[in-house]
């Protein structure tokens, strides 16, 4: 079991928590620390999780894992660049099993995703990358 929180001020992360952004709010990550902000660009030009996973991408470095799942549009494809080009893991949710296969699409175009998965495959695939990473630190 996890617990889920909606960002709604800065929040230090823990292990084993689920974090969504509050509407109408970007979100930036800095030493492990999650920050809601106002949107810079207006409704309709905005890409969240390409903000976000960029925002992770600079603080994590090659711990960063971006996961693309089911969604329209490309909002992700800019990000996971960011992630991938820090050394970190890129995961996307096979197309065919996605309820909208756009974002998972768009990423597997860039070639650069790791793995691309059913949904249910990825939790197991997360178990075993987080034990081959602390394995090493």
């Amino acid at each position: 079991r996890m617990k889920v929180f909606e960002v709604k001020e800065k929040i230090k992360i823990e292990q084993n928590c689920v974090y969504t952004i509050s509407p109408n709010r970007d979100m930036t990550i800095l030493h492990g620390t999650l920050s809601p902000i106002k949107p810079v660009d207006p409704r309709g030009l905005r890409r969240p999780i390409d903000f976000f996973f960029r925002s992770l991408a600079q603080d994590q470095k090659h711990k960063a894992i971006g996961i693309i799942l089911s969604g329209t549009c490309t909002d992700g494809t800019v990000g996971i660049k960011a992630i991938k080009g820090e050394g970190g893991l890129v995961i996307v949710q096979d197309p065919g099993s996605a309820r909208f296969d756009g974002m998972p699409k768009s990423a597997i175009s860039t070639g650069i995703a790791d793995h691309v998965l059913p949904s249910v495959k990825i939790p197991d695939l997360l178990m075993t990358h987080f034990q081959r990473v602390f394995d090493q630190d």
